[in-house]
């Protein structure tokens, strides 16, 4: 049976077109060349669909793309913006979140609305409370989740708000409120949202978009079975638009699935740059890769979902005190079920949070490490303390990790001016961490990037980040000896008062390399 509504996705670089599953609807992807067939996208779709991402930021909506979305809109055909979809469709983007300045990136105008800096990342509950394609079922709850950083918006004359959320933290703080985070045009025919899994997580909002559409039982199995070869097609390329494959025959596989989390000595590290590249490095050699973030800031995990082409999932975010989704063995349990290679990526230093008796545990990366008996990578920077400065410190934590019964496996020395260094001080540098039990995985020296969008939570072009950090995981960071270092998580009764007290203990007797 031939489909005859046809579900267009946009597959342009900054996309994440595998971010969700848009509720399996997808049948055609549109590229920079506005095609789908050899005939214009407009000429061909009923409706598309474009993901969240960097598309603003990355300029990849291009006078072509431009013009069919226009042509869409203006005959009346379904469009859908998710997020960074939103910003294409709305008049403007304030992306100058870190500064009193504003920075406007144009929209196409399609939804009288502009956008303002709000982050969110909480799993939500919503209302419709305005009738459009998606549902005409005015007060219905659904839910989904938020990943954003511009979530605010300010309606217009001739915007309709479609969607309520009820978030509990905003900007990192505990401020529950209603959020409007759907709004449409006049005629309802184009809608933006900012509730990722929409369509995943709510039967309902599939049901009234196939009802708006016209399509029936049996077309809809067809638009399904088209939709999960565009899948395999996607999945098929690391990245957008880079002819880069996945091995079919990569690294060795281990007969269980396994991880390692990821820490620094702090926040500017560099681990969400190098955890990007050597999520998207071993994806390459064949390896379905998973990610998760430990704390609600699941943005982090987002270029590395980018590269991978993996979902974001219920289990992507691992509640630390107040902040994330799911406890840690549920979360890794979950993902193992469905990847071979698990990066837990861990927030801000390992024992951040390790001292505050005023909130619930675990409280930090540590805690965390220590019930999943997980092997820790530790990154460690040497721009601001040198090479010797950074060596004595990341040898220092080794040894309180130790001392604390964790795991470190391995270190990254990172953005690391090596001109001066010889063989055998590398060689000298190698042995020191043997020395205490850890192997040296990758030194990492420092680059300057000249393009814009390479800082995460600031303004980032998923493509440009990405593809840099695959290329630094790539010649600079032992792939195969990290594999190695990974094991299967296990689950751990942890006494997380009898944990801290240890700590505390260690912090009054300590003695450097005693």
């Amino acid at each position: 049976m031939p489909i005859r509504r046809r579900i267009g996705l946009a597959y342009l670089s900054g996309a994440l077109p595998c971010f969700e599953d848009f509720g399996n609807l997808p049948t055609d992807l549109i590229r920079k060349d506005g095609l789908v067939d050899g005939k214009p996208a407009s000429e061909i779709l009923d409706m598309l669909i474009i993901p969240g991402g960097s598309l603003i930021e990355s300029q990849s909506i291009n006078p072509i793309i431009s013009e069919e979305i226009l042509k869409m809109a203006k005959t009346g055909k379904f469009l859908f913006g998710i997020c960074s979809g939103l910003q294409v469709l709305a008049k403007q983007t304030n992306v100058s979140h870190s500064s009193k300045t504003p920075l406007i990136r144009e929209g196409l105008g399609l939804i009288d609305a502009e956008l303002q800096p709000l982050i969110c990342t909480d799993q939500v509950k919503a209302h419709i409370v305005n009738p459009s394609f998606l549902s005409e079922a005015v007060n219905m709850e659904v839910s989904g989740f938020h990943c954003h950083t511009y979530g605010k918006i300010v309606l217009h004359d001739d915007a309709k708000p479609v969607l309520l959320s009820h978030v509990e933290r905003v900007n990192y703080r505990k401020t529950p409120q209603d959020l409007i985070s759907g709004v449409a045009n006049k005629n309802g025919n184009v809608v933006g949202v900012f509730v990722h899994a929409l369509l995943d997580q709510n039967p309902a909002i599939v049901a009234g978009i196939t009802k708006s559409l016209g399509i029936n039982s049996l077309e809809l199995q067809e638009i399904r079975k088209a939709n999960a070869k565009l899948v395999l097609e996607m999945k098929d390329e690391i990245g957008i638009n880079t002819n880069i494959r996945p091995a079919a025959n990569g690294v060795i596989k281990k007969k269980a699935p396994v991880m390692v989390l990821v820490t620094a000595l702090g926040s500017g590290s560099g681990k969400t740059f190098l955890v990007t590249g050597m999520a998207g490095a071993l994806r390459k050699k064949g390896l379905s890769v998973g990610l998760i973030k430990l704390g609600g800031d699941v943005r982090d995990s987002v270029p590395a979902l980018y590269l991978v082409k993996e979902s974001m999932k219920g289990y992507s975010s691992i509640k630390i005190s107040e902040s994330g989704w799911v406890s840690p063995y549920e979360a890794v349990e979950q993902a193992c079920r469905v990847h071979d290679f698990l990066f837990v990526e861990g927030a801000m230093s390992a024992f951040t949070g390790l001292l505050n008796s005023k909130i619930s545990r675990p409280a930090s990366t540590l805690e965390v490490a220590a019930s999943l008996g997980a092997p820790i990578v530790v990154v460690v920077t040497c721009d601001k303390e040198g090479i010797e400065g950074g060596l004595v410190n990341v040898l220092n934590y080794v040894k309180v990790l130790k001392m604390l019964g964790v795991n470190p496996v391995g270190v990254i020395l990172n953005k690391m001016s090596t001109s001066y260094l010889t063989e055998d001080d590398l060689q000298t540098i190698k042995r020191a961490f043997q020395n205490v039990g850890v192997e040296l995985i990758g030194v990492v020296p420092s680059l300057k990037f000249e393009q814009r969008g390479m800082i995460p939570e600031v303004e980032i072009c998923y493509e440009t980040f990405g593809t840099h950090a695959l290329d630094v995981a790539e010649r600079y960071i032992n792939l195969d000896q990290l594999v190695k270092l990974a094991v299967a998580p296990k689950q751990i009764n942890i006494d997380y008062v009898d944990f801290v007290e240890k700590f505390k203990k260690l912090l009054t007797n300590y003695s450097t390399f005693s």
